[in-house]
């Protein structure tokens, strides 16, 4: 046995009238003067350069930080030389640093070029002392490592 259901049928539609209601009227508001702005191609260009420029500011950034983290591993291998009494070795390590940074100042922005040479300047005296006083170089080298590493953080 089947059981069917039977849904009745919908009643027909009235049909719909549309009333027509006037809009208020509002006085016209003025349209803003056209700026005289550049053409699409002119505007993509000049879009396309300030990336471009931003980038190439983000590379020396990034090329800058290398810089320094090698004359942050660098100042290592100098510790490690002190360490064993290899003077030759240290002073190698310290003029290796030395260009490192150099590099580094020609890569970055005005903020850091105070403390880059700052760094070189006591990189410089370091040296100039390992063949008179070499006590405390270490230390001393720990420091200027820590103050690169604090410029890499920025």
């Amino acid at each position: 046995m089947m059981y069917y259901w039977v849904l009745p049928a919908p009643a027909p539609a009235a049909p719909q009238i549309a009333t027509v209601t006037p809009a208020p009227t509002v006085p016209p508001t003025p349209l803003p003067s056209p700026q005289p702005t550049l053409p699409p191609a002119q505007l993509d260009d000049g879009l396309l350069r300030l990336t471009i420029l931003d980038l190439q500011a983000e590379n020396a950034q990034l090329r800058a930080a290398t810089h320094l983290l090698r004359a942050a591993i660098t100042l290592d291998e100098a510790v490690q030389a002190l360490q064993r009494n290899d003077f030759a070795e240290a002073d190698r390590a310290l003029m290796t640093a030395r260009r490192a940074l150099d590099r580094a100042y020609q890569l970055s922005f005005e903020p850091q070029k105070g403390p880059i040479d700052s760094i070189r300047l006591q990189i410089s005296q370091i040296r100039d002392d390992l063949g008179v006083r070499p006590e405390g170089a270490d230390r001393r080298l720990w420091q200027v490592r820590r103050l690169i590493l604090a410029l890499v953080d920025e």
